[in-house]
């Protein structure tokens, strides 16, 4: 997918922007003016699972017969290689329309002139931060840490165990097992931790924006003075929510088939998980808390002294009788009869303090949810699984 053109001066941040993005083109991976998503997920599906599948068949460790638990049955192995890291790149794509709602401030009127500078500022900033090496070296450094921690105590490292050689006595760690270790793992928490760190530098953009002076519009329809269109950037969150959730199932999964483990012990870390990646997902929004509070507060104000002073023009010549010379709030189309006024009271009351939507929340959280569903089923009727979710979502 093509990379979309600047509007109004201001380039995109979040798509094909980081170090990590920029040596995989500066390899020929990606195209020179393309994301090239399907090319680089095609190859890395394959760089994280062929390996490993050709190296555990030749040891007879792929389908069973040298170990009791064969690289077949890790479901996380083959849904972190063939699912999420695809996602994660397939994911991409749905950045640019983030980048297009960023940029819709300006074309909404949201930011005037007056703003404007401060409001490019904000995006450069944004933009050095997804830019930045010394955070491309931090991410690095985290996950060469995680991984240095699971070759350390691979024997503990349970999707690691179809891949160890106990023969002779001893504890060995195979060629296949080495490759899950030092090449798939690390590739895949890299992946989560470049998609976390989006989310972390939308929040931070927001955060710069909602402290502009925002031409915001108190009785705008969408409840949020004009930035419900919001609502839609969490859905572009939704291919990393599905990895990450499709390979944590996996991971229940395998332990409810194969170790024993019930699934009523399971749904504490699920609640949790749906929790902490709902959080993180709408957590940008919640930077226009304190700007939506303070619109609604002093709008009710503003437009409390409007509509008083219209009621009493029409309290004075319709019910007392007496001659109003100034007529002209009286006749103002924009206002129209009491009717209307009262409306504009009921819009201004219904502002929201986040600009966070229905769709936003049931998307995400089905997103996070249903790969979950199998999981449950494996105990718990699906009939009563589908009652349930369907409880939480309307």
């Amino acid at each position: 997918m093509d990379q979309p053109e600047s509007d109004h001066g201001i380039e995109p941040v979040f798509v094909g922007k980081d170090p990590f993005f920029r040596l995989q083109r500066a390899i020929g991976l990606a195209p020179p003016h393309a994301l090239g998503v399907q090319r680089r997920a095609l190859f890395f599906a394959l760089l994280c699972w062929l390996p490993i599948v050709v190296a555990a068949g030749f040891t007879g460790r792929a389908l069973g017969g040298a170990t009791a638990e064969p690289l077949l049955l890790h479901f996380a192995i083959h849904s972190r290689s063939l699912v999420a890291i695809p996602l994660f790149i397939l994911g991409e794509s749905a950045l640019v329309r983030l980048d297009g709602l960023v940029r819709h401030f300006v074309v909404s009127g949201l930011v005037g002139e007056s703003a404007l500078a401060n409001f490019r500022a904000a995006m450069r900033s944004a933009d050095r931060l997804m830019n930045s090496w010394p955070v491309f070296a931090v991410l690095v450094a985290l996950v060469a840490a995680n991984a240095s921690l699971g070759v350390g105590r691979f024997e503990w490292v349970h999707e690691a165990s179809w891949a160890i050689d106990r023969a002779a006595g001893g504890t060995r760690l195979m060629a296949a097992g080495w490759w899950y270790l030092l090449v798939l793992r690390p590739i895949f928490s890299f992946f989560m931790a470049i998609w976390i760190w989006r989310i972390v530098v939308l929040a931070i953009l927001l955060r710069r924006i909602a402290k502009l002076d925002l031409d915001l519009v108190p009785v705008h329809p969408d409840q949020a003075g004009g930035l419900g269109f919001l609502g839609m950037a969490p859905l572009s969150f939704v291919p990393f929510v599905l990895g990450v959730s499709i390979v944590l199932a996996s991971h229940f999964a395998h332990s409810v088939l194969y170790h024993g483990v019930h699934v009523d012990a399971l749904r504490l870390p699920m609640t949790l998980y749906l929790l902490v990646v709902m959080a993180l997902c709408l957590s940008p929004l919640l930077m226009f808390a304190g700007t939506l509070q303070r619109l609604r507060r002093k709008a009710l104000l503003d437009y409390g002294a409007l509509e008083g002073r219209h009621g009493r023009l029409v309290d004075r010549r319709w019910i007392r009788g007496e001659p109003v010379a100034d007529d002209a709030l009286l006749n103002a189309p924009e206002l129209g009869p009491v009717a209307d006024v009262r409306s504009m009271h009921e819009a201004v009351s219904a502002i929201r303090i986040v600009p966070i939507g229905r769709q936003a929340i049931v998307t995400l959280f089905a997103a996070a949810a249903l790969p979950m569903v199998p999981v449950l089923a494996i105990e718990i009727p699906v009939a009563d699984l589908l009652k349930m979710l369907a409880g939480y979502l309307f």
